[in-house]
């Protein structure tokens, strides 16, 4: 095996660790259900997904760009195309926010409590969980949907500006 065919692999492999980070971000099938009783759910749109996925895409859009500008063939043959059609096919599968008395979980993956948010913000098509404990998380969400739950929010996050 020569030094081409260790980084034609390397790259292959980097770019599938990506993508199964970006999935198991939004499904994580040994996840323990949620605390709380549900009290909304909400289905993402095409462009909620795109943006909730927007860093591991562009990471693997940019693994197999960069290799394919060094000189020589260093790709397996296809592999970015099939890359790309998984990439694709996952933005297509419906994603979900989950609302609780608890918190807000999104798909079966990660799950936030209320108490963990100090504030919320909302622009444009994004509501913006202000907090110290994880960071700040964006839920993107169109107009109505941000209307559906401005109430829980609301209830279970202390608005302070």
């Amino acid at each position: 095996m020569d030094a081409t065919d260790l980084t034609r692999y390397v790259s292959v492999a980097l770019a599938a660790v990506v993508y199964g980070v970006m999935v198991s971000g939004v499904i994580n099938p040994w996840a323990r259900p949620w605390p709380g009783r549900e009290v909304m759910q909400l289905r993402t749109s095409f462009r909620a997904r795109i943006l909730l996925y927007r860093w591991y895409l562009l990471l693997i859009l940019g693994i197999f760009l960069g290799v394919r500008l060094l000189p020589g063939t260093w790709t397996t043959e296809g592999a970015d195309v099939v890359s790309l059609l998984l990439v694709a096919g996952w933005l297509l599968l419906p994603a979900r926010y989950y609302f609780t008395d608890e918190g807000i979980g999104l798909h079966t993956g990660r799950f936030w409590t209320w108490a963990s948010f100090e504030n919320y913000r909302r622009a444009g098509g994004v509501v913006q969980l202000r907090g110290s404990e994880h960071g700040n998380v964006s839920l993107y969400l169109n107009n109505p949907q941000q209307q559906a739950i401005l109430p829980l929010l609301r209830r279970h996050i202390a608005q302070r500006r």
